[in-house]
Formats: C-alpha cells, structure tokens, sequence
C-alpha cells in the first residue's frame, strides 16, 4: 500500500508542476482474472498475481513508448526486462530482506525472499539510475550492492496534505477525538499511544507491546495509557505475548482504516506516537503523525532519525526501558508535550510531494540528456 501511495501522490505532483518538455502516462498491475475461474482458492488467487506481475504488467509495459521509464517500486524490477535499461530508473525503497540475510537486522527471512530479493538487486545494478528515498537506503545500496554511486540519487518522499493538524469536517480537534475514543470505547481522559504497522517483523511490535506493559506501572500516569493499533491484525505470537503481559484491556486493534483523511483523525486523536522500528528504508508514519500535530518517539536505527529530525524522541528499538522513559515523559510533561507538537508541525513541512516531484523531473532530464533525446 505505501508504494502505491508512493506512486500515486508523485504521479499528481509531477502532473500539477506541467513541465512543458513532458507528459506522463501511468501503468498500473493488474492481475490475471480468468485464473480465478479457472483454478480453486488461493491458488487461484497467487497464479493470477503472478501472471499479472511478470507475464500481463512486463507486455504492457513493452508496448508503451517513453522516453524515460520509472518503476515506483523496486519488487516490481523485473519490469526492467522489459524495457530499455538505458533509460530505466527504479524507486527503491529499502534492501531490508538483503540486510536480514546477511545479519545486520535482526528479523527472519523466508525462502521466497532469499530467492527472489537477489534478483531485484541485479536489476539495480544494470538500471540507469536509481532513486534512493533516503540517505540511509543509499548507504544500504553502496554498502550491500554493485550499484554505481553516481547512479544514486536520494529524493526523500513528500507526505500527502491529508494528514493535516486540523479536522476538515467541521469538528474541533477535542471533538474529533471525542468521538473516536467512543468509538472504540476508550475512556475519555485515557493516555493514547498510537502505532500504525503490518505485521513484518521489522516493525519490532514485540517492544511496543512490553513498553505498554511498562508505561502501566509509571505511577504519574495511574494506569491511564491505552494503546491504539490502526493496521493488519497482530501475528500469533504477539497476541500470545499481550495475553501473557495482561495488557489486553487497555489494547485497541481499530485494523484498516479507509483512506488517508480516515488515519489522519487517527493520527490526531492520540497523544503520542510510537514507532519502534528495527529498520525502515524511509518511514513515512512517524512524519504523518508529526503532520497532523503528535509527537513522536521513534527508533535511532536507520532512516527514521534522518526522517524525524529533531522533532520527535529517538530511542534505542531494543531498549524497552528508553521506550518507556521516552513516551512517559511526554505523556506527563505538559510543556515538553507541546514543544515537540510544534517542533513536529514545522519539521513535516518541509516533506513535500512538490519539492520531491522537481528532484525526480531533474534525474529524468539528466537520464534523458544523457541518452541525446532531447
């Protein structure tokens, strides 16, 4: 979902600039229906994925004249067969399946992974130019692959004006979050920690579950904090460990949530966000939640520090006392709590899907320029 977010908001930004040299055309996968018809359950369901991704998405793409090609998301890098390498640049995320492989995170790795990533990064190393979404992930890239330095751009991605400090539906902020925590039958004067995830093991949801357990026994907050989950449900073995914990009175798991106005409101209705991540290629979470006015306490690994600035409070993803200490003491500080709101307003306004729709045009016209098309 987030690369398709990716994809969209910079196809809308990159339209609105109306760069006279250029014009746009998007492709989008699609899988293969009739394999649903025609083979039982899910494996009807993984064949028409697979034919959509690398038999109908490469035809497509073959057929399609451009001057320059942009994959938005490196897992789909096997599109670059089908297209000419020279003028083909690939968004790449993250390598975090490489670094599992080879230890430097933490977190298992499965079969299909370590099959197919190497792939991917063999189409990055033959690709013209490559666009890194942060500093970290170029470092990643230079460390890990044979991809060329020159080849690597970093253009850090923009967050969507959804994700707003202010209600756009004609309630007040305290209203908003009035009506949420009814919703979901959280008391109104609870301490709300919200984390928005999935369930890749990356996302360290093991720490944020024991700091919910350690936050309990802070004796200012009197047992008044209530984590708030927005995303897929917790894996097996978490479930186990919040039932062990006794934590799972004061866990809400609100699952999916439609659209960005939708998590916007989430975002807005807590009082901190927390994100304990063992590694993220970008993260666009903690910079949402900052856009829509709530600190945050972030992971020191990776990108997030260089994506949260000084705006949010960087801890240690494997300390679960820092993570407490952390989130307590804005839950408990009135006057740091609102230094850090501010502090994020600003830092989030600086993530723009116009500044980073202008950085990507200038790597088209210089793969362009360098290819004599212009």
């Amino acid at each position: 979902m987030s690369c398709r977010r990716y994809a969209e908001d910079l196809t809308q930004a990159l339209t609105a600039l109306n760069p006279p040299d250029w014009q746009f055309k998007a492709l989008t996968c699609h899988r293969v229906e009739w394999a649903t018809r025609l083979l039982p359950g899910k494996l009807g369901e993984a064949t028409a994925n697979r034919l959509g991704r690398f038999v109908r998405y490469p035809a497509l793409a073959r057929r399609t004249p451009g001057d320059v090609f942009h994959i938005v998301d490196h897992s789909h890098a096997n599109l670059l067969d089908a297209l000419p390498a020279e003028r083909t640049i690939i968004t790449c995320h993250d390598i975090i399946p490489l670094l599992a492989a080879k230890g430097a995170v933490p977190i298992p790795v499965s079969r299909n992974a370590r099959w197919s990533f190497p792939k991917i990064i063999e189409r990055l190393e033959r690709c013209q130019a490559v666009i890194s979404v942060s500093e970290s992930t170029k470092r990643n890239l230079l460390e890990h692959t044979a991809v060329r330095e020159e080849r690597i751009h970093v253009v850090q991605s923009g967050v969507n004006p959804s994700f707003s400090s202010q209600p756009s539906a004609g309630l007040t902020r305290l209203q908003e979050r009035e009506a949420l925590l009814k919703k979901h039958g959280i008391p109104q004067e609870a301490k709300v920690l919200l984390h928005v995830g999935t369930t890749g093991r990356y996302k360290n949801t093991p720490a944020l579950i024991r700091a919910l357990e350690g936050l309990r026994k802070v004796p200012e907050l009197r047992d008044q904090v209530w984590l708030l989950r927005v995303g897929v449900p917790f894996d097996t073995d978490v479930q186990a460990l919040i039932e062990s914990l006794g934590v799972r009175e004061r866990l809400v798991e609100a699952g999916r949530v439609a659209g960005d106005d939708a998590l916007a409101m989430y975002y807005r209705c807590a009082d901190v966000f927390v994100f304990p991540s063992l590694w993220e290629g970008f993260g666009w979470p903690p910079l949402e939640a900052m856009a829509c006015g709530t600190p945050a306490v972030v992971s020191n690994v990776a990108s997030l520090p260089e994506v949260a600035g000084n705006a949010a409070l960087l801890v240690d993803p494997l300390d679960i006392n820092g993570l407490v200490e952390a989130t307590a003491s804005l839950l408990t500080d009135p006057e740091k709590h609102e230094r850090h709101r501010q502090l994020a307003l600003v830092h989030a306004q600086h993530f723009t899907w116009e500044r980073c729709a202008r950085q990507v045009l200038a790597v088209y016209e210089k793969v362009v320029h360098q290819q004599g098309r212009l």
